[in-house]
């Protein structure tokens, strides 16, 4: 098998990784099993610090002794990690809440195993003098097979999911009886488990061909290993490009990434009924696959500060339509930017990091942007758990009332807005503290 074959392979992991059939259903499957708002925003805390403590590590790791191994280790972190959601017994509060936190740390572990490493592995594997011209063609690639992905799980998962709609499919086939609620919860699960396994056999397919890393100690493999996160972190605090990159992705990540966590919430709060949630998520997948030619032109056609520019108001708009949330479909169709505004900021990420970083070093300064972007999240899901509490506390109603979170929603787009003011305003002051020929990379245009 050729190792540019990786480039398929990633796609495939990418697909398979990302696109889980319980997603439609995240918040809503956390609080039916029992656990409260706040407790559902400490697990996702708890899966963010497992992505930071392990992140650069395994970006540092892949790059010392091969990305394949980090990347089939992600493949088996995924497949316990399933099996630890499918072992969830119904209505026994404390055991679930014990099973969930080991599964927030596997589901870390997996992520920060993959972060980094499979991006790096792929695009190594492109011939050198046609990386730039190719790799926004796989991520093109990666954007529709996601696409398509997300509308088979969406569908797939919120169906199986609302045991109403379940038994009604099956007395329309002719079935009889009545499937349970705690059956149908599972179903889901199940088929998250079998794209695991899938998931891990393509892990097993990929190719490296790289030199094999020199014999050494452990202390001294250790200590090798932390040397080269120093110089990767300390290349992107002095490179104003990579900087920038990391610190604009952290920004628009955590809060986008916020409200498509919460996005069930939502559509419970605009009225929408939980066999509508695949529906939502098919059509949000099919608009990702018209844009996904728009994002490879976008890198084309502007700079790095113009993408970032215009999807910032994007971002702004739809968080300004969640936070006056209109009732039905109207409301749903006015907060889609943010679901396409996700797919945008990974590939403008994905394209000018790549585009600028040494291929010595790839691994770990993906990883880096992996951690800065979990640990906002994890900091920004841990202060939206605060905020949802002492909200409710000043309106005198429980934290998971629904009106609690449309009250909490009035302020993300104002918090949005002063973060990126004060990242702008830091990178800007900074760019007088740095000596000119670090105050950017080469190849990214900005």
């Amino acid at each position: 098998m050729s190792e540019h074959s990786n480039a398929r392979l990633f796609v495939w992991f990418r697909i398979l990784f990302n696109c889980r059939f319980y997603y439609p259903v995240f918040t809503i499957l956390f609080l039916d099993l029992g656990l409260s708002i706040g407790e559902f925003a400490a697990l996702n805390v708890v899966w963010a610090l497992t992505s930071v403590v392990l992140e650069v590590p395994s970006g540092a790791l892949a790059d010392r002794f091969g990305r394949r191994l980090l990347v089939i280790a992600a493949g088996v972190l995924m497949v316990l990690e399933m099996a630890v959601l499918c072992a969830m017994p119904v209505g026994r509060h404390d055991i679930v809440l014990w099973l969930f936190v080991l599964n927030r740390v596997l589901s870390g572990a997996a992520e920060a195993c993959a972060s980094g490493a499979d991006e790096a592995l792929a695009y190594d594997s492109l011939p050198e003098a046609e990386r730039t011209t190719l790799w926004p063609q796989v991520m093109a690639k990666l954007s529709r097979g996601m696409a398509l992905g997300f509308v088979v799980s969406s569908i797939t998962g919120s169906v199986l999911y609302d045991h109403h709609t379940l038994t009604g499919a099956l007395h329309f086939l002719g079935f009889e009886g009545e499937v349970a609620k705690e059956v149908s919860m599972k179903l889901p699960l199940l088929l998250g488990l079998g794209t695991a396994l899938t998931c891990l056999l393509v892990t097993l397919r990929m190719t490296e061909q790289r030199a094999p890393a020199p014999k050494a100690s452990i202390m001294q493999s250790v200590r090798e290993t932390w040397l080269s996160i120093l110089k990767t972190g300390g290349w992107i605090w002095r490179t104003r490009a990579a900087f920038a990159l990391i610190v604009f992705g952290l920004v628009f990540d955590s809060v986008i990434r916020l409200f498509l966590t919460v996005a069930s919430n939502f559509y419970r709060l605009v009225g929408i009924e939980e066999g509508w949630y695949g529906v939502i998520g098919t059509g949000v997948s099919l608009l990702g696959l018209v844009t996904a030619g728009w994002m490879e032109t976008s890198t084309k056609v502007m700079s790095a500060r113009q993408n970032f520019l215009w999807l910032g108001l994007v971002v702004f708009g739809g968080l300004m339509a969640a936070a006056h949330p209109q009732p039905g479909w109207t409301g749903i169709v006015l907060v889609v930017p943010l679901f396409l505004s996700m797919r945008f900021l990974q590939f403008f990420l994905s394209h000018y990091l790549n585009e600028i970083v040494d291929s010595a070093q790839r691994a770990t300064a993906l990883s880096f942007r992996g951690l800065t972007i979990n640990l906002a999240y994890g900091a920004l899901t841990l202060l939206f758990g605060w905020q949802t509490g002492w909200v409710g506390s000043n309106l005198g109603l429980k934290a998971d009332d629904p009106r609690v979170f449309a009250a909490a929603l009035t302020v993300w787009p104002w918090w949005f807005v002063g973060t990126v003011v004060l990242a702008g305003a830091w990178l800007w002051l900074r760019r007088f503290s740095m000596p000119k020929d670090e105050r950017s990379g080469s190849g990214a245009r900005h």
